[in-house]
């Protein structure tokens, strides 16, 4: 992938115009919070959004711990999410720019809660499987929509900084959501994790 990637040339764009000066780099990024609201409820989902899946890490310990989980069924399930995610990578996408990436976004935020809260109660194994569907939607819809979305903040100019700011402000909270999911469970229980996660 890296040879062909050295093999892309970008297109000349004479339209835009750096000024010479760059302004403090902080002063740009604090104006685009400042300012931009949607930009700003986007970040905070994004946050959020870590809490929110910090449960997925999970699945698979508590299946085993809580109902003595074949290795056979550990696969049927991790294929389960594995087909899910590839498929919903190509699906939502094309959804996405259909009917909005906001609505993908919601999606998966339902995806999200009902996995979380299915894994919280279901009362036999088979219930992970939807519980592990469900996952794989909602990854697709936080991160490679949550991706694409973020492209729509912002001028050209501007649009490198507002990718910038999404990926670094998120990332304490992908740092520490699992950290926390791991405490949670260690604490209490799993229960108490996916409960979380469903707020979250």
């Amino acid at each position: 992938s890296l040879f062909f990637l050295g093999l892309t040339r970008e297109p000349v764009d004479a339209e835009k115009s750096l000024p010479e000066r760059q302004p403090l780099p902080w002063r740009e990024w604090l104006n685009i919070l400042c300012q931009d609201r949607n930009f700003s409820a986007f970040l905070i989902v994004r946050f959020l959004s870590s809490f929110a899946t910090m449960g997925f890490a999970f699945y698979i310990v508590y299946g085993l711990r809580r109902f003595g989980m074949s290795e056979v069924t550990a696969g049927f399930l991790t294929a389960a999410l594995t087909i899910t995610q590839t498929l919903a990578n190509a699906g939502m996408g094309w959804l996405g720019d259909r009917v909005g990436h906001r609505t993908m976004l919601i999606t998966g935020s339902l995806a999200v809660t009902v996995s979380s809260l299915l894994a919280w109660g279901g009362p036999t194994i088979e219930w992970l499987y939807p519980v592990f569907i469900l996952a794989g939607l909602a990854n697709v819809a936080y991160w490679t929509i949550g991706m694409a979305i973020t492209t729509e903040f912002g001028t050209e100019e501007t649009r490198p900084t507002y990718i910038g700011l999404s990926n670094t402000l998120v990332a304490p909270a992908t740092i520490l959501a699992p950290l926390l999911g791991g405490w949670i469970a260690d604490a209490i229980n799993f229960q108490a994790t996916f409960m979380v996660s469903a707020v979250g």
